[in-house]
């Protein structure tokens, strides 16, 4: 039976002859880090464990913090089935030659330093203790990508195993520019999210990592928005480590190898990027899993097949049915004639006629607006393809919609009598403006589609002087759905919890009442999954991590006030539980409130 993962005090440390790093090889500074282990921990191969030391606030040190200030953690190790894994308290320095090649009870040396500063590379450094192993038995540990043979003593244990971190840098702030990314090629554009195909090939973390943002051949890098001499450098910060805990929250299990089983469905990969100058982004990448299934159905258009989730960016200059002409109908023959699908990409597979959703296109207001083809078949798998359709002019010019909030509404002004037409727009949507503003009681709007149209926005949200919400890291503490501007899911990708994810602006509402924070173009996250609700409890009430066992001794009484996050669970006895607190599994039972 696994044991529980436990993690030691100082004095505990010092019962389990788990020394803190002494310091003739490590410098000491003003006080010892706690180093945590986060996300629980997984099993492999019997002789075989795998254990990183991460530092967690990078992005929040500064300039003369003491070095006590910096935070560190143990991300899920990986340990034989029945061991498990206690850390000391780490230590920072500054790097030497052997910093990078710890080995058991050396961990590197440093200059004693009081406070951090720009333009040095430091490192923290701590030592584990391995038990419940089999006496006297030879295992393989890797540590920060580096694997060595350690034998375990009489009782099963290897003590005082030294952990380095890799190196971190503080952020200098005069750095300038933020982090993006762009496609790997010559001239590469700027991609707000991203896709790969995962191949037969492709079925490792190290592989998968590399092809995505981790190799020269990848297909997607990080840059700065700047390039003068005073330009911060952007990268990814651990794109294996997002790579696994994408995979992890897909159900997804990693071997011992870092191999994987082809998932069945597609599934997001989070990548978290940082600048030297501090700045942060996120960027998504869907892998889709589909790219050699061909149970999956195939969408056949202008001469190509499309299998899994598909964009057509531009359409062929021959497609009959793009350029709607302003409260013209949509040609739908033309486009339900263009798109054919089968059953299967398979050949001799039997037809099948795709399905086609119009509902984002808005013919009264010339726009670009997604249209969504799909096909899915007896086995209940999908196939989907997008492609842009253009409502007006060929040769129009097209503004972007910005607004601190999730829709705008749509006016018909009739001499000086602005009536709301129920109409909206999406914030972010592509839309074609005519004449100069009109203003009536003091409020300026601008007409749209052309000198005719009685139609007419807000000024402010097209002319720029409405900007979008600053964006703020915020931590998803609920798995979240991604919905659109109508509250409809958006693809297949969910953000997992405990994972960040960048909104814009403050927390708005949808037509239907939902409150959500803004994250994308037309993409949306409810708010309850990141802010949770306060909630007073009317029994006291222990705090659970499954249905059977508690996460910890505490009890919440009567009258205390607790964030809840997201929707309820029901576990398997039938309860339903409101998640708090993480990254640890922490729930409170409904009935309790």
């Amino acid at each position: 039976m696994k044991k529980n993962l436990r993690i030691v005090s100082a004095a505990a440390a010092a019962l389990l002859a788990v020394a803190p790093v002494a310091t003739s090889v490590v410098s000491t500074v003003s006080a010892d880090i706690n180093v945590p282990v986060e996300g629980g921990t997984t099993t492999t191969a019997p002789a075989e464990a795998s254990i990183k030391l991460n530092i967690t606030n990078v992005a929040s040190l500064a300039a003369n913090d003491p070095a006590s200030k910096v935070t560190a953690s143990l991300a899920t190790p990986t340990l034989p089935t029945g061991a498990s894994v206690s850390v000391s308290k780490a230590k920072v320095y500054t790097a030497t030659a052997d910093a990078t090649a710890p080995a058991k009870g050396k961990v590197g040396s440093g200059t004693d330093i009081t406070q951090l500063a720009t333009g040095a590379t430091y490192y923290a450094a701590a030592t584990v203790t391995l038990t419940g192993l089999t006496a006297n038995k030879t295992y393989k540990i890797t540590a920060n990508g580096t694997t060595y043979d350690i034998p375990a003593d009489s009782t099963g244990t290897i003590a005082g195993f030294g952990i380095v971190s890799d190196g971190f840098n503080l952020a200098d702030a005069t750095r300038t520019g933020a982090p993006y990314v762009r496609e790997n090629t010559t001239n590469g554009k700027a991609v707000d999210t991203g896709s790969v195909d995962l191949t037969n090939a492709d079925l490792s973390v190290d592989t998968l990592a590399d092809k995505i943002a981790g190799a020269t051949t990848s297909k997607y890098v990080a840059a700065n928005t700047t390039t003068d001499a005073n330009a911060a450098t952007a990268s990814f910060v651990d794109v294996k480590a997002d790579v696994r805990t994408a995979l992890k929250n897909a159900g997804v299990t990693v071997k011992a190898n870092g191999s994987f089983d082809k998932p069945a469905t597609s599934f997001p990969v989070t990548l978290n990027l940082r600048s030297t100058n501090g700045k942060t982004a996120t960027f998504v990448v869907t892998v889709n899993s589909q790219a050699e299934d061909n149970s999956f159905p195939v969408i056949s258009y202008n001469g190509q097949n499309y299998v899994g989730n598909k964009t057509i960016d531009v359409l062929p200059p021959n497609a009959s049915f793009n350029y709607v002409k302003v409260n013209d109908d949509l040609d739908k023959n033309a486009i339900q004639t263009a798109f054919t699908a089968k059953v299967s990409n398979t050949a001799g597979a039997a037809d099948m006629t795709p399905t086609f959703d119009y509902s984002k296109v808005n013919t009264k207001v010339a726009g670009k607006y997604p249209v969504t083809v799909s096909a899915t078949n007896a086995d209940k798998k999908t196939t989907k393809v997008t492609f842009i359709l253009t409502v007006g002019a060929k040769d129009a010019t097209y503004t972007t919609v910005q607004a601190d909030v999730a829709t705008i509404p749509v006016y018909k002004i009739t001499g000086n009598t602005v009536t709301d037409t129920k109409t909206t727009l999406a914030n972010g949507a592509s839309i074609v403006l005519y004449g100069d503003p009109v203003v009536i009681n003091g409020k300026s709007y601008t007409r749209l589609n052309g000198a005719d149209s009685d139609l007419y926005v807000e000024t402010k949200y097209v002319d720029g002087s409405v900007k979008p919400g600053d964006k703020v890291t915020k931590k998803v503490m609920h798995n979240a759905y991604i919905y659109d501007a109508n509250h409809k899911r958006v693809g297949d990708k969910t953000l997992a919890a405990y994972t960040n994810v960048d909104v814009y602006g403050k927390a708005t509402k949808l037509a239907d009442g939902s409150l959500v924070y803004k994250i994308g173009d037309n993409q949306y996250v409810m708010a309850d999954n990141i802010d949770g609700t306060e909630r007073t409890l009317t029994h006291n009430a222990y705090v659970y991590k499954t249905s059977t066992k508690r996460a910890d001794r505490r009890v919440l009484r009567k009258g205390d006030k607790v964030t809840t996050y997201g929707n309820p669970y029901k576990f398997k006895n039938g309860k339903s539980y409101y998640r708090i607190g993480g990254p640890a599994k922490q729930y409170v039972k409904v009935a309790n409130f």
